[in-house]
Formats: C-alpha cells, sequence, structure tokens
C-alpha cells in the first residue's frame, strides 16, 4: 500500500507557514541570537591566528586563548570608536546651529518662491530645526551606552567559545563520520564568513582612510569622526556608503558652503564605485558567492527579523542559511543558480572559490572533507555512503590548469 503523497502546493504552504513561525522566534529572540551569532562569527574570523600558533609547537589552548583575546580587544576598540565618534559629534555640533537655521530658512524660503505655502512651512519649521536634529543624536549616544547589555552578552558568548575552541576538532571529526554532508556544509560556511569579515574589515580600513584624509583636506570638520562612520557602515552591503556619506556631506554645506559639500559627495561617490562596487565585490564574491541583488534584498530582510544588527550581520546569516539549506542538500542546490553571483559560483563550493583544496581539513576541525562525496564528486549522505562505495571509480579528471 502506498503511502499518500501531500500536493505540492499544500507542501509549499506547509513549509512557508514553518518558516513564518522560525522568523517570529527569531525576532522574540533577537537579543540572544545578535551576539551569539557576532560572536562565533568573530571567532571563525579569529581563527587563523590560533592555527599560526598551534603550527608553531604551541598548545593548542594557547591558539585559542589568542583569538579570544584578539577578538575582545577588536570588539572593544570598535564599540569605544563608536561612543567616542558619536559624543564628539554631539558635543560640537551646537556650534553649528546658527549656520544650520539660516540654511534652513533659505531653503524654505527657496520653496516659497516654487509656491510652497507659508502655513505649510511654519509647520516644517515647528517640526524640523537643530534643536531637534541635537536630540536625535543624544538619543544615539543613549542608544550606544543602551547596548551594553548585548556587548556583555557577546563577549561572554565569546570567552565561552574560545574555551571550547580547544576540542572542537574533535568534535567536528564526529560530526564529519555521523553526517558528512552537514559538516560540510559548516566548513564552507567558516570559510566563506572568514573570508568576508577579513576582505570587508580590510576593505573598510581602506575606504575610511582614503575619505577621511580627503575630508580633512576639504577643510571639513571632524574628519575622524566621519572616517569611523564610513567604517562602520562599510558593514553594510550596497548601501552602506550612502548612509555613511549624508552626515559629512551636511558638514560640509553648514561649514564651508554648497561647492565643498558637492566634492564631498563625489569623493565618496568615486571610492565607493572603485573600492566598494568594482574591487570588493571581486574579492569577497569569489568566497562568498552570494549576487548582489540578493546581498541588498539580505540587508532589508534581516534588518526586518534582527532590528538594526541584522544589517550587519545580513551577509553571514544569508551564507548560514545558503549552506544549511542549499548547499548541503543536492536535490535544493539547483536554487543556487538564483542566490550565486555567477552561474560557475553556483556549482562551486567556497573551498574551491578561493582555492583551497577540498581535501584539507579546514579550521582544523574536519578529518577528510573527500569522505563526504562520491566517486563522481558529489557529496552523499551517509545513509548514501554504502551505494556510493559500491559504484564503479569515475575516470580521472583532466587536470586543472592554475587560474
Amino acid at each position: 500500500m502506498s503511502t499518500p503523497v501531500l500536493p505540492r502546493g499544500i507542501l509549499l504552504l506547509i513549509g512557508l507557514a514553518a518558516a513564518w513561525l522560525v522568523l517570529a522566534g527569531l525576532q522574540e529572540l533577537a537579543s540572544l541570537v545578535v551576539p551569539v551569532f557576532l560572536a562565533l562569527n568573530l571567532m571563525i574570523a579569529a581563527h587563523p591566528l590560533a592555527a599560526v600558533i598551534e603550527r608553531a609547537g604551541a598548545p593548542r589552548l594557547l591558539g585559542s586563548i589568542a583569538a579570544m583575546l584578539a577578538v575582545l580587544l577588536a570588539l572593544a576598540a570598535f564599540f569605544l570608536s563608536i561612543t567616542w565618534a558619536v559624543r564628539t559629534l554631539v558635543l560640537e555640533l551646537p556650534g553649528y546651529s546658527d549656520s544650520f537655521d539660516t540654511l534652513l530658512q533659505s531653503s524654505l524660503d527657496a520653496l516659497a518662491g516654487v509656491g510652497v505655502s507659508q502655513d505649510q512651512i511654519s509647520t516644517w519649521l515647528a517640526q524640523f530645526n537643530f534643536s531637534s536634529l541635537f536630540g536625535l543624536l543624544n538619543q544615539a549616544l543613549s542608544s550606544v551606552s543602551a547596548i551594553g547589555a548585548l556587548v556583555a552578552a557577546a563577549v561572554a558568548t565569546i570567552i565561552f567559545f574560545g574555551m571550547d575552541a580547544a576540542g572542537l576538532p574533535e568534535r567536528m571529526a564526529v560530526v564529519e563520520r555521523a553526517h558528512p554532508r552537514f559538516a560540510h556544509a559548516l566548513v564552507d560556511f567558516s570559510r566563506a564568513v572568514r573570508t568576508y569579515w577579513i576582505v570587508t574589515t580590510v576593505f573598510g580600513v581602506v575606504v575610511a582612510v582614503i575619505d577621511g584624509l580627503a575630508l580633512w583636506a576639504l577643510g571639513v570638520p571632524l574628519p575622524a569622526v566621519w572616517a569611523v562612520l564610513l567604517f562602520v557602515c562599510n558593514y553594510i552591503p550596497n548601501i552602506g556608503f550612502l548612509i555613511a556619506m549624508v552626515p559629512p556631506t551636511l558638514m560640509a554645506l553648514l561649514a564651508q558652503g554648497p561647492w565643498t559639500a558637492v566634492l564631498v559627495v563625489a569623493v565618496c561617490v568615486v571610492v565607493a564605485m572603485l573600492l566598494q562596487g568594482l574591487v570588493q565585490p571581486r574579492v569577497t564574491g569569489r568566497a562568498v558567492g552570494l549576487a548582489p541583488s540578493i546581498s541588498f534584498l539580505s540587508v532589508l530582510f534581516w534588518s526586518w527579523v534582527l532590528g538594526a544588527a541584522g544589517a550587519l550581520l545580513s551577509v553571514p546569516m544569508t551564507l548560514l542559511v545558503k549552506e544549511l539549506f542549499l548547499d548541503a542538500d543536492p536535490s535544493a542546490r539547483w536554487l543556487n543558480a538564483f542566490v550565486a553571483d555567477t552561474p560557475r559560483a553556483a556549482v562551486e563550493s567556497p573551498s574551491e572559490r578561493i582555492g583551497e583544496r577540498a581535501d584539507e581539513p579546514a579550521d582544523g576541525t574536519a578529518a577528510d572533507a573527500t569522505a563526504a562525496d562520491g566517486p563522481t564528486g558529489e557529496r552523499v549522505s551517509d545513509e548514501d555512503a554504502p551505494a556510493a562505495a559500491s559504484a564503479p571509480p569515475a575516470p580521472p579528471a583532466a587536470p586543472r590548469t592554475p587560474r
């Protein structure tokens, strides 16, 4: 007697309903998910330091502790720089109150000249002035102080992850023997997300230095503050530079006039187009393998699910979902054709895209990665392993030419 199969439409609705419940749960637990996932990402990014120390002959525990301390120092520097930048801005802005009011009044007078009613202008003046902008900055400073609990949770999680990292290779070996396909997906995720964080950080520093020096040369006040803002917003794909460009442009308009503001926009756009638009996607795209449209939509989606922190974690969260639900499942891997940045990336793993050998353990956490592959190179599950082992061997592949 055959088992009844539900119609495809019903199965799709059930899957969508389950996904909605999961997303609702993530929204409720965002204050827990964000620090834990951030800590996991940072420890993955810092693993090369632990590997270098271990290869030098030091105990594995010492390498794990060094990676943990490096992550804690980087996290402390990150949040201290943001707090300093916001505080400096709050202290400096009152000196530009008169310039702001004059600029706003001249803009409203120009609107009145093109037919906007005086009542509407009065309403705008009552709702938007320099005092309201100053109040928003004070709220931002309070928000920076209010995320202390979030940072504390991330720090505690990093410490415990660092303590557990020494035994991770043995744990991953057990997972690899039981579920090789799942272990391979975790290894690929770690490689992709590490490359993303390292490359994004390096390009963020380069963009911040170039734009900061350009703002200093143009005479824009607080160039170091805007450099910090540009660095932070570099972690937001596609639209980060637009967010970071607005405040220094307004400051240049208040302090130097419209032509300096135009030059600020031109510098920020040119730097973003050259580095973030052309160079950075070519470097991260090969390892991350996400189409630009997917990266942009992931910012909107994960910001809705996890709040403002979701914008910073959007690409790693999307990579995790992609590896676990698409790359680890051969029946769903065809969906990569709509997710990957190129058709080639749709069928390659991150280890292949960044030039690592697939038979080398990733992070020292997995045994022979090819144990998860069948004789034709396709990943097979533990249930399919006997059939794969009994299959005739594939003919030797042609030698690959170096890229």
